[in-house]
């Protein structure tokens, strides 16, 4: 009876961390005693580069930037971002794949990692993202640690494009704000995050017509000069 009680409990420890990816980070799931407060120390950030454009690909990085380095209570334990996307061209879908969005990042061995959509369509723009890790030093990888003072990869935002598409990437409010962070004494602050718009350079209409502008400026230059009539030197 004992080894059966014991393996239920086991399968439900270890059933916790899929039906919270199932869900997203829950921070209050998972720190029970977290209050919101202030940045222990500087101002702390969120923001995204261009990594890569290839004809079938867009990529983003989410970089998550922090002062807190002084007190190792203070380095970061919790993260939880939330973007919406845009696109100006169909047939982008977001690589949701755990492996994909934080393989090679800061967060990698953390114990908890989640993708969420909340509309569940990888390819239904405006695209809400809930991008959640936590490292609680429990059931988690021996190898993850939380994160002091510096400017750290957090995940990979790679779509898959058909065409050429300029797509954004901003911070939003799905629920709570926009991000939220969170140290291993359980206190989390909102920070602010700065968006980015990558893909190939496509002429707005207004430019196109400065383009055509230009080529008929040109044109007509060229036809003066042949028209003009050549005065022969005395």
């Amino acid at each position: 009876m004992r080894g059966r009680l014991l393996l239920v409990v086991a399968v439900l420890v270890l059933a916790v961390p899929g039906l919270l990816l199932a869900k997203g980070i829950d921070l209050y799931s998972l720190f029970p005693n977290l209050t919101l407060g202030a940045d222990p120390s500087g101002t702390d950030s969120v923001y995204l580069t261009c990594a890569a454009v290839t004809a079938t690909t867009v990529t983003m990085k989410v970089h998550v930037v922090t002062e807190n380095g002084a007190d190792p209570n203070d380095a970061l334990a919790g993260i939880d971002i939330e973007l919406q996307g845009t696109a100006d061209q169909g047939g982008v879908t977001l690589d949701t794949t755990v492996a994909t969005v934080y393989g090679g990042s800061a967060v990698v061995n953390w114990g908890y990692l989640s993708v969420f959509l909340p509309g569940g369509n990888p390819g239904s723009f405006p695209l809400d993202i809930k991008l959640g890790a936590v490292e609680l030093d429990t059931l988690d990888d021996p190898l993850g640690q939380p994160l002091g003072a510096g400017d750290h990869v957090f995940a990979t935002l790679k779509f898959n494009i058909s065409s050429p598409t300029n797509i954004s990437a901003n911070g939003t409010t799905i629920s709570s704000g926009p991000a939220t962070l969170v140290t291993n004494l359980a206190n989390g602050y909102s920070v602010a995050v700065s968006g980015e718009t990558c893909g190939p350079f496509v002429p707005t209409l207004s430019e196109w017509g400065l383009i055509l502008f230009g080529v008929v400026l040109f044109g007509s230059l060229v036809w003066y000069l042949r028209r003009r009539p050549i005065t022969a030197a005395a």
